[in-house]
């Protein structure tokens, strides 16, 4: 059965800055039938997480895959380990989503897009540690991240406490984990990978787009969760209301369901692939031979 979203949607009052020579109208306000599909589209993402909560665990991988052999090269935080925790925040982020709307029949006004953002974020770097094209890589990009979280665990103790001073044995151990693989023992583990770039390598492993593409919602997104006030008006549903002048004009904002509905299956549709490609090489017959 549909939810029922339209009747209740946060409105507020806001003054922007005049958008770029009328680029685009004062008025976006949606119709029934935009609204509708909007709807359809929550609906449909929030029905193919609750198909992903309904699947069994996954099983351990197969001592001769991929994943086996790249676990071997991360005792300490494996592959899997990795993807489990991306696959656990994304899940959570997008199950949350659709609980909120169903149980409220309401749809926040900026709030779900950090949710949004989560999931795609956290997906596209399954998906980038999974794309990696052989053992010895994928295990560079699981040690790297692995550093990357340890300094960010540190920075996290300095905020607390500025005269602390951790990670430093866990550096000393990935860095010697690193010496064990063939091709990558060289490269800096303390060089960070920028997250548009891990989130536009993922694009390229989704199988299809419904409509936008990872990067487009990820950007969207962390628009939104920075309260970027150029971009508010642009993502959210406004209808003018008559007061402009040279410097601004004053709209109503409201939630755009076509725009929520078309960032939920974006972030759906990666969690999805990234849940497929580590199902995929968890089998036997897709171990590579690292090179």
């Amino acid at each position: 059965m549909p939810v029922q979203l339209l009747p209740r949607r946060l409105s507020v009052l806001a003054r922007s800055g005049k958008l770029e020579k009328m680029a685009f109208s004062y008025n976006t306000t949606e119709s029934p039938e935009e609204e509708q599909a909007g709807s359809a589209l929550i609906q449909e993402a929030i029905q193919r997480v609750d198909a992903i909560l309904a699947e069994p665990d996954w099983p351990e991988p197969h001592p001769q895959s991929s994943v086996a052999a790249v676990d071997k090269l991360t005792p300490f935080q494996p592959l899997s380990h990795h993807i489990a925790n991306f696959n656990l925040v994304a899940v959570d982020n997008l199950r949350a989503t659709g609980m909120y709307i169903e149980k409220t029949k309401d749809v926040p006004m900026t709030a779900l897009y950090s949710m949004i953002r989560s999931a795609v974020e956290s997906t596209s770097y399954g998906l980038w540690l999974l794309n990696s094209g052989n053992d010895d890589k994928q295990a560079f990009r699981c040690l790297r991240l692995s550093y990357e979280n340890n300094e960010d665990v540190a920075s996290l103790g300095k905020a607390f406490d500025p005269r602390s001073e951790s990670g430093t044995k866990t550096r000393k151990r990935l860095l010697a984990l690193q010496q064990n693989l063939k091709r990558h023992k060289t490269h800096n583990l303390d060089q960070r990978v920028t997250t548009t770039d891990v989130v536009t390598n993922a694009d390229n492993v989704v199988p299809s787009r419904r409509g936008l593409t990872g990067l487009q919602v990820w950007k969207a997104c962390s628009g939104m969760a920075h309260a970027n006030g150029q971009l508010l008006p642009v993502i959210l549903e406004r209808k003018f209301v008559g007061k402009a002048d040279d410097q601004a004009a004053s709209f109503w904002l409201t939630s755009r369901l076509t725009f929520l509905g078309a960032f939920l299956i974006t972030a759906t549709e990666n969690l999805e692939a990234m849940r497929s490609k580590f199902h995929e090489e968890l089998q036997p017959s897709n171990h590579r031979v690292p090179r």
